[in-house]
This record gives structure tokens, sequence and C-alpha cells, in this order.
């Protein structure tokens, strides 16, 4: 299985996506978050999005998926893993795992990271980057986009 596609984004400064309000599919990032390929011969590719939860005692429910433009593509309610106890500044993985068929083998595909927010918590988001020092609570670490040949 071929990686057609990968970024890691940490920017130095955090970078926070409101997880405090409905919200339909957005691209969570039209530059930094963009992915072109070519489709595989198959016509089917895997696409894995990773990120962090983060802001309350409680978590909100969303959608992990990708846009291409305004037209959602595909959309999941990703696994969240707890890594501590349920505290404010507790970091909720979410990790979105799936498959997309019927592309065109051959042809050029530009897609966007995106989410939407389904159940909202008030202080909450979508969180990755921020420093690299000895200040608690101020980095949440790299959000993950890849797309696979399937």
């Amino acid at each position: 299985m071929a990686c057609l596609g990968a970024i890691l984004y940490d920017p130095t400064t955090a970078v926070t996506k409101a997880t405090s309000a409905a919200l339909a599919m957005t691209a969570l990032d039209t530059t930094n978050l963009r992915i072109t390929f070519t489709a595989p011969t198959s016509g089917r590719v895997l696409v894995r999005i990773v990120c962090t939860v983060h802001g309350a005692t409680t978590f909100p429910q969303i959608l992990l998926g990708v846009m291409s433009g305004s037209t959602v593509v595909a959309r999941v309610a990703p696994v969240g893993a707890l890594k501590s106890t349920a505290v404010a500044t507790a970091l909720l993985t979410q990790d979105a795992t799936f498959v997309v068929g019927g592309l065109t083998s051959g042809n050029s595909y530009t897609w966007d990271a995106a989410y939407g927010v389904e159940t909202l918590v008030a202080s909450t988001g979508i969180k990755y980057g921020g420093p690299n020092n000895t200040t608690a609570n101020d980095a949440f670490g790299a959000i993950q986009y890849e797309i696979w040949e399937a």
C-alpha cells in the first residue's frame, strides 16, 4: 500500500478549531491540511486523520472527513482515546480512518481535511501545534492527515 500524500502539521503557535457550537463539515485549513494526489488503479483510497480535542471535562461529538472544495467527499465519527482522567487539561486523541471508493484511476484529486460538530461542549476545540517550552497546557502536538492507496 503506497502513501499518496501525508501531512504532519505542528505549527509553533497553537491552533484552535472551536467545537463549542454545532457546525456543518468545514475544511480545517485549506493551506496546510490539503493533499493533492493521483487516484490509484483500484479507484479506492484509505484516509486517516488524527487530532486532539481539549478544553473541558466532557467532550464534543465531532465528525472528521475530507472535502473537495465545498463538497463533502466522506466523513466518519472518529474513535476517541482519553490519555488521562477527564479534566479540563486532558488531551482526547481522535482517530478517523475510512476508505473512499469510486475514484477514477489516474485522475488528480485535491482534498482538504475537514471537521463537523454534532454535539457541542462549551470551551472545547480541536487543537494542534503550540510552542516547545516548559509551560503546561499550551501545546497539543501535530494534526496528522494521510491518504493511502487502498
